[in-house]
């Protein structure tokens, strides 16, 4: 289901890319797995603690392949139009919106400031928890300096611009569905209800 929205919304190329780049992450899911249930049997391979292993791994699969498509064809106007049209008031999804903007930008800066402190002689590899822990200092007291500035610049622009000034929020552009989408809402739909009714009316589960 997933490829099939991939290639109907156009971006599986970079669908798979992300959900390539989990790899690494997918792998220490299933041989944490493997070891936490191996070590609980005490045996080394049993096809049944393989199968969970995979298991685990495939339900993480599928969460960030779920989590990538909605990030991939949806925009943070379009994600803050549509909580809106849900009733939610605006200034909670404005403040949800913002979180999701602000993400990438503060990874950024947390990476320059680190290349900074490196430049500057800073080891954040070397020593112990604790040492690592307080070498890190340097780097959260500048990061936290500049989220709090950038909080207090975006609090600005909001007042100068009225924010809030109107109860009943407008868009420049509005949201509406086409029958693709509504094909896709009822595809979407039935294999839900389908695997709910296999789940726990025919006790079926393949993971």
């Amino acid at each position: 289901a997933e490829a099939i929205l991939t290639a109907v919304s156009g971006t599986i190329r970079r669908w798979v890319k992300t959900v390539y780049g989990a790899a690494p992450l997918v792998a220490a899911v299933f041989a944490m797995n493997y070891l936490v249930w191996a070590f609980q049997e005490g045996v080394y391979y049993d096809p049944v603690i393989l199968y969970r292993s995979f298991a685990a791994s495939y339900r993480l699969i599928a969460f960030l392949a779920s989590f990538s498509i909605f990030f991939l064809t949806t925009t943070p106007e379009e994600l803050g139009m549509t909580l809106t049209k849900l009733r939610i008031p605006y200034m909670y999804s404005f403040a949800f919106i913002s979180a999701i903007r602000f993400t990438p930008i503060l990874a950024e800066e947390l990476q320059s400031i680190m290349d900074a402190q490196r430049s500057r002689g800073l080891e954040l590899d070397k020593g112990g928890p604790i040492a690592r822990i307080r070498r890190y200092v340097p780097i959260l007291v500048p990061l936290i300096v500049n989220v709090l500035r950038r909080s207090y610049d975006l609090a600005e622009a909001m007042e100068v611009k009225c924010f809030g000034a109107s109860k009943r929020r407008t868009f420049l552009k509005e949201l509406k569905m086409n029958p693709r989408d509504y094909l896709i809402a009822a595809a979407s739909t039935l294999c839900l209800a389908a695997s709910i009714y296999a789940r726990f009316f025919l006790r079926l589960s393949l993971f």
